[in-house]
């Protein structure tokens, strides 16, 4: 009994050294492999595939420029500077890290002021209108000044009679902002009504993952839906 009860807490003191000795998140970032299906895959492999992997198909995330840059006709586009609303935090939110913290270091390791760019270019010659999401932006989540880059695009897409493409990604609504973020599902479904209403076309490519309010709103009004194999849709 007493050499079962050592070797048992052998056992959990070598588990216990295997999961100190994981890498951190910076050392994955670093790392010059990513994990698939077969173990360990080159980034360089992912990259040179069209951040997919060559073995199993699966899509890795990629920022909106990466996006961009396979959508259009030879990653030519121009990006749009979308309104921003005047405060960030109007609830006041509280939790363990505020969210104006949150959103500093969102738009710090993006470089974006938020989840959502609206970029336009030529798709076979055919001129469009196209919103990206990078996830990177708190889980894609979506409050106001998504809302609004998306009443751009839609703007946009009617002004220039230019079909309308969204890559949906992330989480739903942002909890941070409340009933704020919720009422972004029925002022984007009124919007995309109005590109439809322009006998324009409304094209969803769903990434991983979409869920919550942003299924439940523009992601499944297309008139043509395209996911990306094995992306989760809730």
């Amino acid at each position: 009994m007493v050499n079962w009860l050592n070797k048992v807490i052998k056992a959990g003191e070598r588990i216990k050294a295997a999961f100190r000795k994981r890498a951190t998140k910076e050392e994955l970032a670093k790392s010059n492999y990513v994990s698939c299906c077969k173990g360990l895959v080159s980034k360089k492999e992912i990259t040179s595939n069209y951040h997919t992997c060559p073995y199993c198909s699966k899509h890795f995330k990629v920022t909106p420029a990466e996006r961009f840059g396979y959508l259009f006709d030879s990653g030519v586009y121009e990006t749009f500077k979308t309104p921003h609303v005047a405060v960030d935090d109007p609830l006041n939110f509280e939790a363990a890290k505020s969210y104006i913290d949150q959103l500093k270091s969102a738009r710090k390791k993006t470089g974006l002021n938020c989840s959502m760019v609206v970029a336009s270019g030529e798709i076979k010659k055919i001129k469009c209108t196209a919103v990206a999401s990078d996830f990177m932006f708190m889980g894609a989540s979506i409050e106001q000044n998504e809302g609004e880059a998306i009443l751009f695009a839609a703007m946009h897409s009617i002004e220039n009679k230019q079909p309308l493409i969204i890559v949906a990604q992330g989480g739903g609504m942002r909890m941070q902002a409340s009933m704020l973020s919720l009422s972004q599902m029925p002022r984007t479904t009124l919007a995309i009504n109005e590109v439809k209403a322009a006998g324009l076309p409304y094209i969803v490519i769903m990434s991983d993952p979409v869920a919550g309010g942003i299924t439940a709103s523009y992601a499944m009004l297309g008139d043509i839906h395209i996911a990306e194999p094995g992306a989760t849709v809730a």
